[in-house]
């Protein structure tokens, strides 16, 4: 996605982070309900670094094609 618009690259992000939050929270009741061994938080732990990376990379990119910080 490096030929994509700053637009085209928030939505993408936006979209991550949206997906992202649901999905947690229904595992996170999967899991209680399940109970013991309790995995979520390696799901949480995974997922969240991935979700920061994209982050970050988004805003690299934005802020070295405007030239701001």
């Amino acid at each position: 996605m490096k030929n994509a618009s700053p637009a085209q690259r928030q939505l993408g992000l936006r979209i991550h982070a949206i997906v992202f939050v649901p999905v947690i929270i229904v595992l996170v009741i999967v899991n209680l309900l399940i109970g013991s061994p309790y995995w979520v938080h390696w799901v949480l732990l995974g997922w969240g670094v991935g979700l920061i990376a994209h982050w970050w990379s988004v805003r690299r990119q934005d802020a070295g094609k405007t030239g701001t910080p």
